[in-house]
């Protein structure tokens, strides 16, 4: 429908405006896809941050009871603290608020985020990808324009 618009646009325009609306159209496009990238970006992180999650509770759940480790307290500081129960772990439910639940149900809620958001990312992609594709389609006709 855009690109409707912008044709019909076009059609009664000068050879300046013509180029002009299509460098509009093609800046538009550049920042959605700019967007989009910082978007698969904090995507990614968040799935890195709950593989980590996992291989966490994979050690702590086989190795883990008895172990000394450091636990974060805010601003790069550490404490040491003995891990005594390995069969639970205090899981964020949303709303800051947690809940106890058995490391087997953490690491499942843990693998259905990751795979909720590896379906996003997959969408996001598919974004990208059709306004790349749109992009290559308006550069050579801003370039013939131009000319």
């Amino acid at each position: 429908m855009v690109e409707e618009k912008v044709q019909a646009q076009q059609e009664n325009v000068t050879p300046e405006e013509k180029v002009k609306l299509l460098q509009d159209e093609l800046r538009s496009l550049m920042a959605q896809a700019e967007y989009l990238r910082d978007q698969i970006e904090a995507v990614n992180v968040l799935i890195d941050d709950l593989y980590a999650s996992l291989e966490v509770l994979d050690y702590i759940a086989k190795e883990g009871k008895g172990k000394v480790v450091l636990v974060p307290i805010g601003a790069g500081n550490f404490i040491k603290a003995k891990i005594e129960d390995t069969s639970t772990v205090v899981t964020s439910i949303g709303g800051k608020l947690s809940l106890e639940v058995p490391i087997e149900e953490a690491k499942k809620t843990i693998e259905t985020r990751i795979a909720a958001l590896e379906q996003v990312r997959l969408t996001l992609l598919r974004k990208l990808e059709e306004i790349n594709r749109k992009i290559n389609e308006i550069l050579p006709r801003v370039r013939e324009e131009a000319q």
